[in-house]
């Protein structure tokens, strides 16, 4: 099974406190309105940079879990905006147009690189010609990760995303020098790469290799409740983002070297080592206080005295139409990151090549060679948003 897409029906993010990690309340939002969602950040580094549009349904319903610490549509209940113009405006002048590359998901152009002190703007026009506009963001400095190191965690997460419910966790954490001559605020965010064997799963049907891509193909003599999986052709990563809103003000701190600063709890999905990329990001003052009103919410929410929690209204605004609202936000970060090698060797119960076991439940059902066919096709790795056949920069073989 492949990883959450990051921003994939994203409504609201929920989070940490300041300076710790909190068991959250869980959050369930209904509503019978649709919204637009847009979730996106443009940074200084030369990596994929994406901003993703979806609108919830009018049946949607929100919730978070303790795991993912994110208010999000339920499976189902957001659709991708395709086929919009969607333009980041630098400085006022330059304008960048962005590529459809998966439905509802727009990625800069490879050349792109945010700059220290430069404003951008995000500008989207969608097929059906409604146009939103968002606030102007400027990139702050961010100092860079001075330390990181990560400790094995048996207690870990409760992952709704898997059949074992409570998960251990390698959780990570920092040491940074917050420099003392202007205010900062910032956000930690963690993209994990996995080594996955299995690349296609056919529920009642075969996997066929066509001259495109591969396909499962229905095969009447087997149950429609057969499952069989098939191992990739090519080394395949699946990618998993981080979901939890790690933020932080120097407030109180200024100038203060900070330490120990957990920033990322990664579940411990097999015992293959994997490559947690670890970013520090900027905040605008701004995109902070969107933010922390959303963390607020996610943590109050809980008893008789707490307001009903409702979406949060982002900094993206429709040019003819101000009342309706949209969702997420639109940032711009420097980032400082550290690409980690996790060798995990300190973890207890966790299988070689597991990943599979760990997302579905069940061990992988291979089709064995038969008289239908003595050859079973290996499966593409077909690149994603949450899978990628090209080896992430600081994977070691």
């Amino acid at each position: 099974m492949k990883a959450s897409a990051p921003v994939m029906g994203l409504v609201l993010l929920s989070g940490i406190l300041l300076a710790a990690c909190v068991d959250l309340y869980k959050v369930e939002i209904e509503t019978d309105k649709s919204y637009l969602i847009v979730e996106g950040t443009v940074n200084n580094l030369p990596d994929r940079q994406v901003v993703s549009i979806f609108r919830t349904k009018t049946d949607a319903v929100f919730k978070s879990s303790e795991f993912t610490s994110t208010i999000v549509a339920q499976k189902g209940g957001s659709e991708p905006v395709a086929e919009a113009r969607v333009v980041v405006i630098e400085n006022g002048q330059t304008r960048y147009d962005l590529t459809e590359t998966e439905p509802g998901y727009y990625e800069m152009p490879a050349s792109f690189l945010g700059r220290v002190g430069s404003t951008y703007q995000l500008s989207i026009e969608t097929a059906a010609g409604q146009k939103y506009l968002s606030s102007i963001e400027t990139i702050s400095p961010v100092p860079p990760i001075a330390r990181i190191y990560d400790r094995y965690n048996a207690k870990g997460i409760f992952d709704r995303s898997t059949s074992v419910g409570q998960i251990a966790t390698n959780d990570f954490y920092v040491d940074f020098q917050d420099p003392a001559d202007q205010r900062n605020f910032y956000r930690w965010t963690s993209i994990t790469y996995e080594i996955q064997k299995i690349c296609a799963t056919c529920r009642g049907g075969r996997y066929y290799v066509t001259t495109n891509d591969g396909e499962c193909r229905t095969d009447s003599d087997l149950s429609v409740n057969n499952f069989f999986d098939y191992e990739c052709k090519s080394l395949c990563w699946d990618i998993f983002y981080g979901s939890s809103l790690d933020i932080f003000s120097d407030v109180y701190t200024n100038g203060k070297l900070q330490k120990d600063k957990l920033v990322a709890q990664i579940p411990v999905y097999q015992s293959n080592p994997a490559l947690v990329v670890v970013r520090q990001m900027s905040l605008s003052p701004d995109a902070y206080r969107y933010y922390k009103l959303v963390q607020d919410q996610s943590v109050n929410t809980g008893s008789l005295a707490d307001t009903p929690p409702a979406p949060i209204r982002g900094n993206i605004s429709n040019t003819s139409d101000e009342a309706e609202l949209v969702l997420g936000y639109f940032s711009a970060s420097e980032v400082a990151e550290n690409r980690y090698w996790l060798e995990r060797r300190n973890t207890v119960n966790a299988q070689p090549n597991g990943l599979f076991a760990s997302k579905n439940g069940r061990d992988p059902n291979f089709e064995l060679p038969s008289s239908l066919r003595s050859v079973i096709p290996l499966a593409d790795c077909l690149p994603s948003n949450s899978r990628t056949p090209n080896s992430p920069s600081g994977w070691r073989f």
